[in-house]
């Protein structure tokens, strides 16, 4: 039988392997804003791909998530707390990004798209798993459909419908990304339902590595809030250390 408390390791667990690879993929962006690699983050395809994969992940576990919380009657409170938390948070990334550059500050990143993607999935939740499947393949389809210079106005872009590159260092538009947690509802509810799938929601890592990833997914809004200015501010005080040592050089240089 599906456990009615408590969090679900195995839902920690996934979004602790999704933490891991966003680290390597935000602290290759740091490295390549300091001059330290010339990682093609937006124009390799491997790179693409990585962080496709990572959005992926986390929209679709967002999504998984609400199923289960349907399923056990999680309290409108608690729902209300964590969409107040997670749009306080999408805020500060907004600001800090902002600070840093302020013509590729993220405006529409993930935080944002889960905050919105949580209301619209708590619009549509009474609808049938079947069309929740149409809708996010709609959604799929629409950039490719739809795509137009009217949706090219910086006010609409968090839409994802303008036909031209937007300039954010993370960017993830309703459209097409609001159909993986649409994807990730539907799956939530046939495991659910699913015996042969229940052991999933009562297995427990044991192993230091299981336990330490599953700690990342259980704090993962907190992690998300408080790595990057942990990479980034670490190696800006390390350049800019080794720049006062390199003028400290210098001008003993010439002084003698």
């Amino acid at each position: 039988m599906m456990n009615n408390r408590g969090r679900f390791a195995i839902v920690d667990g996934v979004r602790g392997v999704a933490i891991l690879l966003m680290f390597v993929y935000h602290f290759t962006w740091d490295l390549s804003y300091f001059g330290f690699s010339d990682a093609d983050l937006f124009g390799d395809p491997f790179w693409i791909g990585f962080v496709w994969l990572i959005v992926s992940i986390f929209l679709s576990v967002s999504g998984f998530a609400f199923a289960l919380a349907e399923h056990r009657g999680t309290p409108p409170g608690a729902r209300i707390r964590r969409l107040v938390l997670i749009g306080v948070c999408a805020g500060l990334v907004s600001l800090a990004t902002y600070i840093v550059d302020a013509h590729s500050f993220v405006f529409f990143g993930i935080l944002h798209h889960v905050f919105l993607a949580s209301l619209l999935l708590l619009l549509l939740r009474s609808l049938p798993s079947s069309l929740l499947l149409l809708v996010g393949l709609v959604c799929l389809a629409a950039p490719y459909l739809f795509a137009s210079d009217t949706f090219a106005y910086s006010w609409l872009l968090w839409l994802g419908l303008s036909p031209y590159p937007v300039l954010s260092v993370d960017y993830v538009p309703l459209i097409p990304w609001v159909a993986a947690p649409l994807f990730g509802l539907v799956a939530g509810r046939r495991a659910v339902q699913a015996e042969r799938l229940q052991r999933l929601f009562i297995w427990r890592p044991e192993d230091p590595i299981g336990k330490t990833v599953r700690l990342l997914g259980r704090h993962s809004l907190l992690v998300y809030v408080i790595h990057q200015p942990i990479l980034f501010g670490g190696l800006w005080l390390y350049v800019a250390a080794n720049t006062q040592s390199k003028f400290q050089l210098i001008g003993a240089a010439n002084s003698a």
